[in-house]
């Protein structure tokens, strides 16, 4: 089925046609988004990207994940963490040695 309305880039909502200035149409950004700070628009859309990652990534995506595992925005950073784990847990030393005593 097809979404109605635009694609806002920032918050990653559908939104009507009328929530989209003459510019806003272009760059896929809606007033409410457009308002925000240029800083707080950088830090949404990185969100965003997070959030919606595909499960399997390619070397670009994990390179571009890894560098925001130390983003100076905290909440960025937390995420671009939690988001890494989730993927690629840590291996614990137990799980190691029980594999070499089978």
């Amino acid at each position: 089925m097809k979404k109605h309305g635009h694609y806002c880039k920032v918050c990653g909502e559908y939104k009507a046609n009328e929530k989209f200035s003459g510019k806003g149409h272009a760059a896929h950004i809606c007033k409410s988004c457009a308002s925000l700070s240029p800083e707080k628009q950088a830090e949404q859309m990185t969100v965003n990207r997070l959030l919606n990652l595909p499960w399997r990534l390619s070397k670009e995506q994990i390179s571009w994940q890894k560098n925001r595992m130390k983003d100076k925005r905290p909440e960025v950073r937390a995420l671009a963490k939690e988001q890494y784990e989730m993927r690629f847990p840590p291996k614990r030393l137990e799980d190691i040695e029980d594999d070499f005593i089978e």
